[in-house]
């Protein structure tokens, strides 16, 4: 029988919308009740520049998640991310400190709130706040709270994630057109960190980047605590550009040879082969051209824009000084662009890491597909997770229609005439 603690999750990412339902069994474990991923071309380099369509494809969505668990929605966590999300630390001071007391927790928090209030910028909307930095009567700082101290002033450095406003504001708006109530899901990389590095990680030392489809977000940790968040803009499209531009073919004809021979690996095994653009995918978006490429001309195209994408990242890791010029640390890669062929591998080779780097994706969920047990899945499902986690209850359900036995979980939507086509591509991106 259903509990009354069901979530929804939604995630408009940069080339689809998914949905995710989950909900705590009987025994306080998250369990997967629905997924639903579908294209949707409403964003164009990271920008929403369809709210019609977005809306659109995000009512489907939904709709099509309501169908396999038989129940319909009226609420959804919305989490922000992409290139529009930066971070910054600011101080923020706590007046009217009682000082029989000492300094409590709730003094912390309306230090941080302080924090925010009088440094983010009316163009942004706060995603995320938390102290890193404690100072007491202007001298003397502490890597953890001074509960308890008695000092006359308390100085705290907060941590702030914000995201551009007006894309927050687009975002929230195609979801509530969707008539599903918008609520406040935070930073997405965050949600992310939290699920897919583990507590040792983040606290020795660790990296994760979400690559999509027209960026890669990274969140850089240390000492438990995130200590930079910024995006990059290449993602996942860069890898297709590329083919398209270098052998004059089509951009879905490129998209079918990365997804089906792409490849960034070292090793000529199986290389010397020659791929069909037109016999790789059954697409009838791709095109018939007349031509065929060597997979390992392909493989050297794509290690190439992937060493671009590797200097890139490593430059902007060693802006965060926690891990500047550090070559033990651990990089995490999640999201659609990460899928290619030895990609954490050839990463780890040109970025001269020693630590461990590799391809996660979400796990540790109940009735979770392997088959959708998926890198693309990582931000939709770390959202939900999460506030699964933190907030004791929460019920997204509008009205139960049934009650029934929890079915396996399938790509796409109740209707076994759906072709898996249209989402397959983003299972192996």
């Amino acid at each position: 029988m259903y509990q009354e603690d069901i979530r929804l999750a939604i995630d408009v990412g940069s080339t689809k919308v998914c949905s995710v339902v989950v909900r705590h069994d009987n025994l306080g474990q998250p369990e997967l009740l629905a997924l639903n991923v579908m294209p949707c071309e409403a964003m164009t380099r990271g920008d929403l520049v369809d709210q019609t369509l977005a809306s659109e494809v995000i009512r489907e969505s939904v709709g099509e998640a309501s169908q396999q668990c038989d129940l319909n929605f009226a609420r959804g966590y919305v989490a922000i991310g992409g290139k529009h999300v930066r971070s910054f630390n600011a101080w923020g001071r706590a007046s009217q400190l009682n000082f029989a007391s000492g300094v409590t927790e709730q003094d912390v928090s309306n230090a941080v709130r302080n924090a925010a209030a009088s440094s983010v910028e009316n163009s942004d909307h706060l995603l995320y706040a938390t102290p890193v930095r404690y100072r007491v009567d202007g001298e003397t700082e502490f890597n953890t709270p001074p509960v308890g101290m008695h000092p006359d002033v308390l100085e705290v450095q907060a941590q702030l994630i914000v995201a551009g406003l007006d894309h927050y504001q687009a975002i929230y708006g195609a979801v509530e057109a969707a008539d599903i109530e918008a609520i406040h899901g935070g930073s997405a990389i965050v949600a992310e960190s939290e699920q897919m590095l583990t507590e040792y990680e983040r606290d020795a030392g660790a990296v994760l980047v979400d690559i999509g489809g027209s960026d890669m977000e990274i969140a850089v940790y240390h000492q438990n605590r995130t200590v930079a968040v910024s995006s990059l803009p290449v993602g996942g499209f860069h890898f297709t550009n590329d083919i398209a531009i270098s052998y004059d073919i089509p951009h879905e004809n490129a998209e079918a040879v990365k997804l089906s021979a792409g490849t960034v690996t070292m090793s000529p095994t199986g290389q010397d082969v020659e791929i069909d653009p037109n016999a790789l995918t059954g697409n009838e978006r791709v095109v018939d051209v007349e031509r065929s490429l060597s997979k390992i001309s392909v493989s050297q195209l794509l290690r190439e824009r992937m060493t671009d994408m590797a200097r890139l990242l490593k430059h902007r890791i060693n802006q965060a000084e926690a891990l500047r010029g550090q070559e033990f640390f651990t990089l995490i890669f999640t999201g659609g662009g990460a899928k290619l062929d030895g990609f954490a591998s050839a990463v780890k080779i040109a970025m001269g890491i020693r630590g461990n780097v590799e391809v996660r994706k979400p796990s540790g969920t109940k009735s979770l597909p392997e088959s959708v047990s998926d890198p693309t899945m990582s931000a939709a499902m770390s959202v939900v997770l999460r506030a699964l986690s933190l907030i004791e209850h929460d019920n997204h359900v509008v009205r139960k229609r049934k009650i029934l036995s929890v079915q396996p979980v399938s790509i796409g939507g109740a209707s076994k005439e759906k072709p898996r086509r249209r989402w397959r591509s983003f299972f192996r991106r």
